[in-house]
């Protein structure tokens, strides 16, 4: 006597995973700051008294090798002075975002190229220190 036998094909139903995976790739788009940076590599020093910025400013960048960025234009330093001085408003601030590598006499020599343009604020941007547990 024959005897039929049913085979029972199990499935798995993916679509409720896929949903769940596009609900949290949507939440971290959404909650995730995105902060414009100009590309060029440069390594804060990190502080713990670190503070916002302001928004009426004009970012110096000064690499490693001691180059110096402005507007993501390479500059010399005897140029930097009369270009921020085009750019610069009448309470303008200039940030200066050093590499952790750079020598204190190239970061001496920026300020002082942005006093002689005529900047009154002179601020050195840092990232905020990770304390230890």
């Amino acid at each position: 006597m024959d005897i039929p036998v049913r085979t029972q094909h199990a499935s798995l139903n993916l679509t409720p995973l896929v949903d769940m995976v596009f609900l949290l790739l949507m939440f971290f788009l959404l909650t995730t700051q995105f902060i414009e940076e100009d590309g060029i590599g440069v390594q804060l020093p990190t502080a713990a008294s670190s503070m916002e910025t302001e928004p009426d400013q004009v970012t110096v960048i000064l690499t490693a090798p001691g180059e110096i960025y402005l507007e993501g234009q390479r500059l010399t330093k005897i140029e930097l002075a009369p270009r921020l001085r085009e750019l610069m408003g009448q309470d303008t601030t200039v940030m200066l975002r050093g590499d952790r590598a750079v020598q204190l006499q190239h970061a001496i020599t920026v300020m002082e190229q942005a006093k002689l343009a005529g900047a009154e604020h002179i601020v050195v941007a840092t990232e905020q220190e990770v304390p230890t547990p």
